[in-house]
């Protein structure tokens, strides 16, 4: 999946420099790579939305392990 995720970024970064060079250029189809690039942008929000997640589970998992440990030595 982390995979899927940094190709939807790299997706997103092309489709967004791609629009952004259609608008300074005055491409004719320039709606058309507009929308790609709105599409490029909801592409980088959505593959970083995947790893903030991924990340704070891994921290809550580090967490809860740490939890586990001071409650039993606590206990003994």
């Amino acid at each position: 999946m982390k995979k899927v995720a940094i190709v939807l970024i790299l997706t997103g970064i092309f489709f967004a420099i791609l629009a952004n060079y259609a608008l300074m250029n005055d491409w004719i189809w320039f709606k058309i790579f507009h929308t790609l690039g709105f599409i490029g942008y909801i592409l980088i929000i959505s593959g970083l939305a995947y790893f903030s997640v991924w990340l704070i589970h891994f921290f809550s998992r580090e967490e809860k392990n740490r939890m586990k440990r001071y409650s039993h030595q606590r206990q003994e």
